[in-house]
């Protein structure tokens, strides 16, 4: 534990590993700050433009995602206004392994997504329209599979306010490839109100905890944050669907871009 000083603010950071807190308390201290994540994305809601669909991994029918990726993405295209010739579909999965071949066979453009401490399989596939439009509307369906074991989170940081109340914090998993090693963060957030400089501080001591791991490289994605990051020193790898979400700040409005990142430490 270590005390860290924000706008004044003292806080304490906590950080857990498999090394020393056992996987049921590391997934429970996950699930607190993904619970803190979800609320900060609340702020966020989709842009007009834009559908999302979450296929159900466990449809074992015909019909289903696994199935037949491309016929599942044109049905739904078809329910979208003005028909499939003019929406551009996107898909993330980490099932690529299945579906790859009928997603390319039709037409579907394949991006491999490595990050080896993320999603095994984890790659993108996109469709562009038929009929060039004006105001061309995106299909985004993302497919995971939440029982990868190497999503099973390997660390936890978690920061404290001084009545102990959890106001930030990030995780993830850390995993050797041919001799290196590699971290993907899962899940990165700030309560509502923090001090401003909070999310930077925070960074740096991730950042600082990663290089105590001998992790040499970083690799996420967001939706919402891709500025944040960059600023943070992260590149953009693929950048898959521009103006995914959007909120009002100071009476403006914010997009935020689908993004995956990476940053060598």
């Amino acid at each position: 534990m270590s005390d860290l000083h924000i706008a004044g603010q003292r806080f304490q950071l906590q950080a857990f590993t498999l090394g020393d807190t056992d996987e049921g308390t590391l997934r429970t201290l996950a699930a607190a700050l993904f619970a803190l994540f979800l609320e900060r994305e609340a702020e966020f809601g989709f842009h007009a433009s834009v559908v999302v669909d979450h296929p159900e991994s466990s449809d074992s029918s015909g019909t289903g995602f696994l199935a037949d990726a491309a016929a599942y993405a044109s049905r739904k295209a078809a329910l979208m206004d003005g028909g499939p010739q003019g929406i551009r579909i996107v898909i993330l999965t980490t099932y690529s392994d299945v579906v790859r071949s009928g997603l390319e066979a039709a037409g579907y453009r394949f991006i491999a997504i490595d990050m080896p401490a993320g999603p095994e399989h984890t790659a993108a596939f996109i469709l562009e329209p038929r009929v060039a439009d004006r105001d061309l509307r995106t299909l985004y369906i993302e497919a995971v599979n939440e029982d990868d074991e190497k999503i099973r989170p390997s660390f936890v940081l978690r920061l404290l306010d001084s009545n102990g109340r959890l106001c930030g914090g990030a995780c993830g998993s850390i995993h050797e490839r041919a001799g290196k090693r590699y971290a993907y963060l899962a899940t990165m957030a700030l309560a509502s109100g923090m001090p401003t400089g909070a999310g930077t501080v925070l960074m740096e001591q991730l950042v600082q905890f990663l290089r105590s791991q001998r992790v040499a490289m970083v690799h996420l994605g967001t939706q919402t944050a891709a500025d944040f990051y960059e600023k943070c020193g992260f590149t953009v790898d693929h950048r898959l669907i521009r103006g995914l979400r959007i909120r009002s700040k100071n009476g403006q409005e914010v997009m935020g871009d689908l993004v995956m990142l990476s940053r060598a430490l």
